[in-house]
């Protein structure tokens, strides 16, 4: 397989639209260019230019007759080889504008009676069965950022939870604030019965922080040794990819992958500058009319940055060693905040680091609402 495991989301309201992308995943699937596990409908997305202007998105919770056709139309668009799936959240402002108080003296039964109606109708068709939940309401006012929807609705680990148990014939993964793997466990442990617990920010700006997953997880170990392992067998990867397209169009993709994979130890940044600099190379020597004849392979500038700014023990260090280490940050983190209420540490200098390349020009629209404030009309 290409890329194992992978799932596509696909956002719209239109039957016919997204019965004809289903379609053309098949036939790239055909010709050999993707080999995706399943396909999903963004209900959850709270963009302003999404659920608003677009009418999708977190808009859909609203219409869950509507988000049936739209899963029946995906499901005959790829033959019914692909599951369909669907991310969502627990509800939205439309019934009841929010404001924190008037949030907080909201009868629970009836927030989560709509949830319920959203999900047996989701689902009646037979042809979605699993459900990934953003435990919190969206906001659906233009005042409100995707950004302000991910941090000022309370989550509600204990809605989902409550689903998991009353709809045993469906899975659900729980999704919003996870920020480590220790949290991802606590979920389990609470919940035994969800089907996974989803990262995103906290993954890409930490992927090192989760290399015992597989260990404490599913009880098999696929680690790497250490980091300068991934770095070398990286580099080959890097190489190879230089070989086949041009690197001034991909050597900034390339690198970036690398690039938080040091989040948290000492001269990270100046590591970070330095693959910075390396991913520009390429572009540079092209506007002087120059190609990279003469100039070392990508994978030898990689780890000779890595050997430059960074020590050896940081280099060698076990999964293990680093895992014990992230809990006692966690440990040191929980006396200040809870969980959910503020990104950790290494969220907010990974969304810091987003800003600033966006504003070098280095990320696209979407990249940037990632990082920050979300597809606002000054990003677009």
């Amino acid at each position: 397989p290409l890329e194992g495991p992978s799932v596509l989301q696909l956002g719209g309201s239109s039957p016919e639209q997204l019965y004809e992308a289903a379609q053309t995943v098949m036939d790239m699937t055909n010709r050999g260019w993707c080999d995706y596990t399943a396909i999903n409908l963004n209900c959850g997305c709270p963009s302003p230019k999404v659920a608003g202007k677009g009418c999708f998105g977190a808009a859909l919770m609203d219409d869950p007759k509507l988000v049936s056709e739209l899963t029946k139309a995906l499901h005959d668009g790829c033959e019914g080889k692909l599951p369909i799936t669907v991310k969502c959240r627990i509800g939205t402002d439309t019934h009841e504008p929010f404001t924190r108080n008037q949030y907080l003296e909201l009868d629970p039964e009836v927030e989560y009676s709509r949830l319920c109606n959203f999900i047996e109708e989701v689902a009646s068709n037979n042809i979605v069965t699993d459900f990934s939940v953003h435990a919190r309401i969206a906001v659906l006012q233009k005042s409100f950022s995707p950004a302000d929807n991910r941090k000022i609705p309370p989550l509600k680990y204990q809605v989902v939870h409550r689903l998991v148990q009353d709809y045993p014939q469906l899975t659900f993964t729980l999704n919003g604030g996870i920020d480590s793997l220790s949290q991802a466990q606590q979920q389990f442990e609470a919940c035994p019965g969800l089907n996974g617990v989803m990262t995103g920010r906290a993954w890409a700006a930490d992927p090192w922080s989760f290399a015992m997953a597989d260990k404490l997880l599913y009880e098999f170990d696929t680690s790497p040794k250490n980091r300068l392992e991934i770095l070398t067998r990286y580099g080959k990867h890097a190489d190879a990819e230089e070989e086949l397209w041009d690197p001034v169009k991909i050597r900034r993709f390339i690198v970036k992958a690398v690039t938080t994979l040091f989040t948290g130890e000492p001269n990270a940044k100046r590591y970070r500058i330095a693959l910075d600099e390396i991913a520009g190379i390429p572009k540079r020597l092209h506007r002087e009319g120059k190609g990279l004849d003469g100039q070392p392979p990508l994978s030898e500038l990689i780890l000779n940055a890595a050997h430059s700014h960074l020590s050896e023990e940081v280099l060698l260090r076990t999964p293990e060693d680093s895992y014990e280490r992230k809990l006692y940050q966690e440990r040191k983190e929980a006396g200040v905040t809870s969980v959910g209420a503020v990104r950790s540490s290494a969220v907010a200098e990974w969304q810091l680091d987003r800003q600033e390349e966006k504003s070098k020009g280095n990320i696209g629209a979407y990249e940037a609402a990632l990082a920050g404030d979300g597809f606002q009309s000054n990003q677009a």
